[in-house]
């Protein structure tokens, strides 16, 4: 995943500065308060599938969060769906989660609380990745079929 452009430069300014007043002695290192600290599990391939109970939100946070391991993936048709990459959708929701609807090229996947996922690259058990837009051309989705 990239950052944009202005992001990066906002964080390595960040970055400078904090350095150049540590070594002013302007800054007060504060330690670390080793009893709040908790250990994360180690992920397992099981932590990828996708849970559409979520909202669309927490999905593509954990999607970014889960790659490169273990990724992200949901059944459809029987079959592992890799989520490569995704992205929030405004738009109104339509049918439950996990629910696909097809408008025009984009791929939406129906998300807890009303939110969609728009599915920008995925790949099929098996195959290659590709866009959203060639999945449903070689696909075919229906509205309303599942995933999950």
């Amino acid at each position: 995943m990239t950052l944009g452009p202005r992001l990066a430069e906002l964080g390595a300014d960040l970055l400078v500065e904090t350095l150049e007043a540590l070594q002013r002695g302007v800054l007060t290192p504060v330690p670390q308060d080793d009893s709040q600290a908790t250990l994360a599990p180690i992920l397992k391939k099981e932590d990828g599938l996708v849970d559409f109970g979520r909202t669309a939100t927490e999905i593509h946070n954990r999607l970014r969060g889960f790659q490169p391991w273990p990724g992200a993936y949901a059944q459809f048709r029987g079959r592992n769906l890799k989520i490569v990459a995704a992205r929030v959708d405004a738009g109104s929701p339509q049918g439950a989660p996990g629910d696909v609807h097809v408008n025009g090229d984009r791929l939406l996947l129906g998300c807890a609380a009303g939110t969609r996922l728009e599915l920008l690259q995925v790949q099929p058990e098996g195959k290659k990745g590709m866009s959203g837009a060639d999945f449903i051309r070689g696909y075919r989705p229906a509205d309303g079929e599942r995933l999950g």
